[in-house]
């Protein structure tokens, strides 16, 4: 089966026993409570084709809402992706990481990253810390990019200093200490719903099942995940 819906419904369960597929030509988005992904299935894009759109997983449900048990007394939880399959997510490649080619100050909304990178307007990134702060790592999103110049303007200031220079410091001590900044957003995202700081599961696993005979049989799960979002899916108030 394609999936080829721009926006579904919010689906109480959906449970894959066969293939399901999304559309690779267009901007798809599946809603749903319970996605099972048991005997076949679940593939938006492959290694060798990634998914060139936008696909979107939102995943609904409070913290009290009923959980699933998939087999005997296994319980996998509520507002999750449960697979005992195969699930297969190839978003596009994009430049994922690039360093700090000038300081970003506390109370400043621009630096320098590196040059030619892929980066838009509207994108999230991430600023590792280096200092000894434990907490000072950041979450920004890009107001502008030059890509000749590697400027970069951020819609909100930063709240710490992270270091960053022109050039590496491999040669004089054998790493680069310069900051990092990593690119967070994807065409493919997996999402909870921001509701009661309760976060979306993925939950993968192999479990003891029955075939159409009644047999006993193993469920070995598989998933291969590149180039995916995975957005406010984690613990409670995380």
């Amino acid at each position: 089966m394609v999936m080829d819906v721009a926006e579904t419904p919010i689906l109480k369960m959906l449970t894959v026993n066969g293939r399901l597929s999304f559309k690779n030509d267009t901007d798809l988005h599946l809603r749903a409570k319970h996605i099972f992904v048991r005997v076949g299935e679940l593939v938006i894009g492959y290694e060798e084709k990634p998914f060139a759109n936008e696909a979107r997983i939102t995943l609904h449900g409070e913290k009290d809402s009923r959980a699933m048990v998939y087999a005997n007394a296994v319980e996998a939880g509520n507002k999750l992706i449960a697979n005992v399959g195969n699930i297969t997510m190839v978003g596009k490649k994009r430049d994922k990481m690039s360093r700090l080619n000038s300081a970003a100050e506390k109370g400043s909304t621009s630096f320098k990253v590196g040059t030619e990178l892929d980066w838009k307007a509207g994108e999230k990134i991430a600023l590792a810390d280096t200092s000894y702060h434990a907490m000072a790592s950041e979450y920004r999103e890009i107001a502008s990019y030059d890509s000749a110049t590697g400027d970069l303007v951020i819609t909100e200031s930063l709240e710490y200093y992270h270091w960053g220079s022109g050039e590496s410091t491999e040669e004089d001590f054998g790493k680069d200490m310069r900051g990092e900044v990593a690119l967070l957003t994807r065409n493919i995202i997996i999402a909870g719903e921001d509701i009661e700081s309760w976060g979306g599961q993925i939950v993968v696993g192999d479990v003891l099942d029955f075939n159409d005979a009644g047999e006993d049989v193993w469920r070995i799960a598989y998933t291969h995940i590149e180039n995916v979002e995975i957005y406010n899916c984690s613990q409670i108030d995380t």
